[in-house]
């Protein structure tokens, strides 16, 4: 074992001193071509910085998007007779009388600035102690649920939805989760339809 260690090490030192006799009685054709060598690595190392900054150029940026102008037209004379009708509603008061208990539903605090249903075994319902709520604070039947504009609401969330409206009592108004193009196919639809767009 301990000769095999020896040649190794008899070896190496050999192969040691070749390598550094080598180096210094170098040929110049070999200089040459390491020169040549380091030239192409460099050229090789040009070539793929030019192919990194064509590829951010070839990064093209979305195209902005304008959103469609809704072209209202004139109001059809049914929603304008609504809204004449909406104008000369009864104004309702926020606070709707007080009743039940003195201190606990009183004025001041916000709780009870507003008209609620009594009920609860609690209530007093003494004439002295306040009013009972009278019927009556509810709007017509013909007025509930129509827009100030004079419209009825109709939620659209497709093509289909906008063709079902009827363009002179109701007025469409888009779903919040409709993306721009889509809206805006929409409106184009609905200016051509002349359909009344709230949103």
């Amino acid at each position: 074992m301990a000769e095999k260690v020896a040649k190794k090490k008899e070896d190496q030192a050999k192969a040691d001193a070749f390598a550094g006799r080598s180096e210094a009685g170098a040929s110049p054709r070999k200089v040459e071509t390491t020169a040549t060598e380091k030239k192409e690595t460099t050229k090789a190392e040009t070539k793929t910085t030019e192919k990194k900054v064509e590829t951010k150029k070839e990064v093209v940026k979305k195209k902005f998007i304008q959103y469609v102008k809704k072209e209202n037209k004139k109001k059809s004379k049914e929603a304008l007779d609504n809204q004449k009708k909406l104008d000369l509603r009864k104004h309702v008061p926020v606070m709707r009388g007080r009743f039940g208990k003195k201190n606990i539903r009183r004025k001041s605090i916000a709780k009870w600035d507003k008209w609620r249903k009594p009920h609860g075994i609690d209530l007093d319902k003494g004439i002295h102690h306040g009013f009972r709520p009278k019927i009556g604070y509810r709007s017509r039947v013909d007025l509930r649920g129509i827009h100030p504009s004079g419209y009825i609401d109709a939620l659209v969330c497709n093509m289909n939805d906008l063709v079902k409206i009827n363009p002179k009592t109701q007025a469409a108004r888009l779903s919040s989760t409709i993306g721009k193009k889509k809206r805006n196919e929409l409106i184009t639809k609905a200016n051509e339809l002349g359909i009344w767009v709230l949103n």
